[in-house]
């Protein structure tokens, strides 16, 4: 009895030891190597004359690289990618901060116009310094191929599009190009058809009309927000409308109140004309600039200084031109300073609930930074020409976190598409042109591989 003991024993503790060995491998038990220094990789693609950077243990296999190497070689403007081991990025928000390190490490060697892409993995994660909408030529590009070299030469086609101010078509929501269309596509239905693959192209097909229900779902969510919107502008203008021709001549001496009127009508208009998500953006920025003529219009009404131009309430952008910032944390997240109108700021700092903008998701209301990848022209179109504040006031919320951060910096340039007109090439020679903080936009990404898109 007492030999089984002892063997009984020894097993167990060989089995918690193995156990043991097996947590300390594990990825969650290890923190996520540093990704290289940006002048490393910099060194590469300039020194190699190599556009792919590819560290070891990157899961990318020889053919993919000579893939994606072909694409970039081929490319009418100037891509670099970095390859990355998986998990590099400890997180969605530390992809921001490293893409503007690599950003700012090639605008000190180069001038012109650039764009920059990681693959965590097959994460990917792209910006550049004329458009700021590379990240949905990511999203797309990931959106629309499983396989990751047609993805990638997808990416590589959509910012050549976009490198030529073709946006509409590089940003549908098809593939682009030879990419996802043509004899390529012809010759592997007739490869799958033959091997009994039939079944795969109906799942595909099955899968992407699903996508597209869901995203005139998520288009027409968003959209009745932003209507909700324009709809408290016009309100507010029609409360205000007896102050301003008390004031005298109907408010015809108030330059702002002409323009409130004129923001209201023209977001209206804009919004009749959605039909994309990311043209949500053009009508809050529009909302953004009604507000704020109709916070001077009440200041210089009531004879009180012109409010300064600031970001609209975090917490509620009908709530207009924010008067100061607040340290605000949310639920299970870190503290951070966001712009707070005057009856939040003082909730917040007297603890109490500021009053949130909530919005309907699956029968749920929640916070519009939590309502998911939908909400994301409309933060942009509120915020995105205060400067790089987005980087804090999103961390560790959904918004932030979808597209892999927010710290772009360059919104104050007011989505400005681009620095220059110079073209692409090799490093070397051309010198120590532009900046690449002039960039703005998102630069999310997807992973490639797998999963319902």
């Amino acid at each position: 009895m007492t030999h089984s003991l002892r063997r009984a024993g020894a097993a167990i503790a060989a089995l918690i030891a193995g156990l043991l060995v097996v947590l300390a491998l594990s990825p969650a038990a290890n923190a996520a190597a540093a990704p290289p220094d940006a002048q490393s990789v910099l060194a590469h693609w300039k020194d190699q004359k190599d556009p792919l950077f590819v560290q070891s243990g990157s899961p990318l296999t020889s053919d993919e690289q000579s893939a994606i190497r072909e694409a970039l070689k081929d490319s009418k403007s100037s891509i670099y990618v970095a390859a990355l081991p998986d998990g590099t990025l400890a997180s969605n928000a530390a992809a921001g901060p490293y893409l503007k390190q690599l950003g700012e490490a090639v605008s000190a060697a180069k001038s012109g116009e650039v764009t920059i892409a990681v693959l965590d993995g097959k994460s990917l994660f792209a910006a550049s310094n004329f458009s700021r909408y590379t990240g949905q030529a990511a999203n797309l590009s990931t959106r629309n191929h499983d396989n990751l070299s047609d993805g990638m030469k997808d990416f590589v086609e959509r910012v050549n599009l976009l490198a030529t101010n073709k946006r509409s078509s590089a940003l549908t929501s098809g593939p682009v190009g030879g990419s996802g269309g043509g004899t390529g596509v012809l010759a592997t239905l007739g490869v799958l058809a033959l091997a009994g693959g039939g079944g795969y192209f109906l799942y595909s097909r099955n899968r992407k009309k699903k996508q597209a229900i869901q995203d005139a779902k998520d288009l027409a969510a968003v959209k009745q927000t932003v209507e909700e919107d324009v709809t408290k502008l016009g309100e507010e203008i029609a409360a205000l409308d007896t102050d301003v021709t008390l004031a005298g001549q109907g408010g015809s001496h108030i330059q702002e109140w002409q323009q409130a009127l004129d923001s209201y009508e023209k977001a209206k208009t804009q919004l009749n004309a959605v039909e994309r998500p990311d043209q949500v953006r053009d009508v809050t920025q529009t909302l953004e600039d009604g507000r704020y003529a109709l916070a001077v219009v009440k200041a210089r009404v009531n004879n009180q200084p012109v409010p300064e131009r600031r970001a609209p309430c975090f917490f509620n952008p009908q709530h207009g031109p924010s008067v100061r910032d607040v340290r605000w944390a949310p639920q299970g997240g870190v503290a951070r300073d966001v712009p707070a109108c005057a009856a939040d700021a003082e909730a917040v700092e007297r603890g109490f609930d500021p009053q949130m903008r909530e919005v309907m998701v699956n029968g749920q209301r929640r916070p519009y930074y939590d309502a998911g990848p939908a909400y994301q022209p409309y933060a942009y179109g509120y915020y995105g020409g205060f400067g790089d504040i987005m980087t804090g006031m999103f961390i560790g919320t959904m918004m932030g976190s979808m597209m892999g951060g927010w710290g772009m910096g360059g919104y104050g340039a007011g989505y400005a598409e681009g620095m220059s007109d110079a073209g692409g090439g090799d490093f070397g020679g051309d010198m120590g042109g532009g900046g690449w903080g002039d960039f703005g936009g998102d630069f999310g990404g997807g992973d490639f591989g797998g999963g319902d898109w």
